[in-house]
């Protein structure tokens, strides 16, 4: 970098707006997509093959961007630019997709919402370290994840009670929301200036150092975890109808516990970075994950459900801000050269989300068989404490250094 970065809270807390704005957006195709595409009369194997574009996209666009933004040195066009492209379009083609009552023109601009969301995240999680010094990296992890959970808070709750007034005007209201917290992003936080480096040190080079054992063992971990969430949140309201004998409402006010309960322990787990060991505090959140997810096994009502989904709502807020920061902190340990870390930030968190789509991916699927061999959707739980428990051993693997300014 051209300067010393200083810690500014205000920075970050700018920074979360565009994830947060992101999040409606994708929380709120978990709520709408799926019916109004049926609503258009499209077909049970068209939509799930709709709906699986965003996971596949997810897969290719990922990485590709990161790696796009790690070759691009000019200021404004290496991470922010993503944003500032990427979120207003997601917003423009959501609205249209509201709009369109074609059934085929409404599925073209909703892969291309797809498209938008799945490109913007490599480089805009890629720009936190870049604006952040390295022993802050913890507690801005757990501002954005704050925000990030607000944002899945207001697509799980506060959209649809709008929607239930106007349906038109929650599809404006979250077009809006993705609009301004791009924007607010893009305007107010910099972009780091990125120096030149010679043909020995290009990235294409470099890249080999994501292959490094504890990232290797970084990625599995994040993949399981990801598996482990979305096996009950693909089958979750189908649970709530079908086992606890609750209603559509129900599903909808236990995942905002859920988040609510996650906003409220980021914060406290970003403060605790730097004081207790990563690794403990993943594999505890992932162990206390899998353990309550076996309660679940035994849940026949909406209140064993609400305690359970509070709960879990913690040890995944632990899960998802020591993660973030604990990714950033291995590549500092590994590299030890910021510009090198520089060249690689982009490819680092393609790699992150590629897992994270993957996990997505394979998850429903997995789940489904498991559901249909067993006969009670319950058998979810059974799956994400699996994946939870078989994480833990991934983690302890890790091989953390204890000196320098990413005390781990």
């Amino acid at each position: 970098m051209s300067k010393e970065k200083t810690f500014k809270s205000r920075t970050i807390h700018l920074l979360g707006m565009a994830g947060l704005g992101r999040n409606v957006g994708y929380g709120a195709n978990k709520v709408f997509t799926s019916p109004m595409l049926q609503n258009l009369h499209i077909s049970q194997p068209l939509i799930g093959l709709i709906l699986g574009l965003e996971g596949l996209l997810g897969l290719i666009m990922n990485p590709l961007a990161g790696w796009l933004s790690d070759h691009t040195t000019k200021p404004g066009f290496r991470r922010k630019i993503y944003v500032a492209i990427c979120l207003p379009g997601a917003a423009l083609a959501w609205l249209l997709f509201y709009f369109l009552h074609q059934p085929l023109l409404a599925m073209i601009v909703i892969v291309i919402f797809y498209l938008f969301q799945q490109t913007s995240m490599s480089p805009y999680q890629a720009w936190m370290p870049e604006v952040v010094p390295a022993s802050k990296w913890g507690v801005a992890s757990g501002y954005l994840n704050l925000w990030w959970l607000v944002g899945n808070l207001a697509a799980f709750l506060v959209i649809p009670m709008v929607w239930t007034f106007t349906h038109t005007g929650a599809f404006i209201l979250t077009s809006a929301i993705m609009v301004l917290g791009g924007l607010t992003t893009v305007i107010g936080v910099p972009e780091a200036v990125v120096q030149k480096t010679d043909a020995r040190n290009k990235p294409r080079f470099s890249y080999r150092t994501l292959r490094h054992r504890n990232l290797v063992l970084y990625f599995t971990v994040h993949f399981l975890s990801w598996l482990s969430y979305e096996s009950m949140a693909s089958f979750f309201t189908l649970f709530v109808l079908h086992v606890a004998h609750g209603k559509q409402i129900d599903a909808a006010l236990a995942m905002a516990l859920y988040t609510g309960t996650g906003i409220v322990t980021a914060f406290v787990v970003g403060k605790l970075y730097k004081r207790v060991s990563p690794k403990l505090m993943l594999s505890s959140a992932l162990g206390l994950y899998g353990l309550v997810s076996l309660a679940g096994l035994f849940i026949h009502s909406m209140t064993g459900v609400y305690i359970v989904v509070a709960i879990e709502g913690v040890f995944w807020a632990v899960n998802l801000t020591v993660s973030f920061a604990l990714v950033t902190d291995l590549l500092h340990q590994i590299v030890q050269n910021e510009k090198r870390e520089e060249q690689l930030r982009g490819g680092l968190f393609g790699l992150n989300t590629l897992m994270e789509a993957a996990g997505l991916l394979i998850a429903a699927p997995l789940t489904g068989v498991v559901v249909s061999w067993s006969g009670s959707y319950s058998s979810m739980f059974l799956v994400s404490m699996t994946a939870s428990v078989l994480a833990i051993v991934f983690v302890l693997r890790i091989r953390l250094s204890r000196s320098g300014d990413s005390q781990m």
